[in-house]
């Protein structure tokens, strides 16, 4: 496990964040040669750096609205931003959209960089490329309604305490379609991960349940 520090957040990579990395980058790795295992290196750096960098947008946020510490940890479906503190509602909306803003704000920086510099090396234009798609995917992704991504954290905000039951509804039947769509269309890796979010959210409509008689 690889562990550090950035602008004085404490990191942690988990090993299976690098298994990750390989079922993503499976295609260059069975390309093999030197540009298969450049290209395969070259897009780990990008997905380490894109995903750190939203989680820095969460910890940062975090820092702006009084929280003692945070901590990321980089996993095998992403990364996490935790640690303590008490925010406003419109404090936790900003905390929550900070990382998928992050992220937004590197798509719309390449794409600027794009227009004025243009692109002609190969392996600019692949480095691009992951920039952008990945940016991007991490943004959307983050923003679906879904607990414990970024846009179920904002929903529940918005909806507030009395209406979770609600917000956990609608994150379950979001994630379950999807996992269903992905595993249908064979997209092994969103399907298994929307199921385990599903999963996740029938579990805590359990425990909401057994609150409420």
């Amino acid at each position: 496990m690889l562990q550090f520090k950035l602008f004085g957040f404490p990191i942690q990579i988990q090993p299976f964040f690098w298994l990750l990395c390989v079922l993503l980058g499976m295609n260059y790795l069975q390309q093999g040669g030197t540009e298969g295992i450049g290209k395969f290196l070259l897009m780990t750096v990008i997905l380490l750096g894109s995903i750190l960098w939203h989680e820095l947008g969460h910890a940062l946020a975090r820092k702006k609205f009084g929280a003692p510490h945070s901590q990321i940890i980089l996993h095998g479906f992403g990364g996490l931003c935790t640690g303590p503190g008490q925010f406003s509602r419109g404090q936790s909306i900003g905390i929550s959209a900070a990382g998928p803003g992050a992220n937004l704000l590197v798509g719309a920086i390449v794409l600027v960089l794009i227009n004025v510099i243009g692109i002609s090396d190969p392996w600019t234009a692949f480095a691009v490329q992951w920039l952008l798609w990945i940016n991007i995917a991490v943004a959307l992704l983050n923003l679906l309604p879904i607990y414990p991504l970024d846009g179920g954290h904002i929903l529940a905000a918005l909806a507030g305490p009395s209406k979770l039951r609600t917000v956990l509804w609608v994150s379950l039947v979001a994630s379950a379609i999807l996992a269903i769509l992905g595993l249908t269309q064979g997209l092994f890796f969103a399907g298994i991960l929307f199921g385990l979010m599903a999963w996740g959210n029938w579990q805590q409509l359990q425990g909401q349940r057994s609150s409420f008689p």
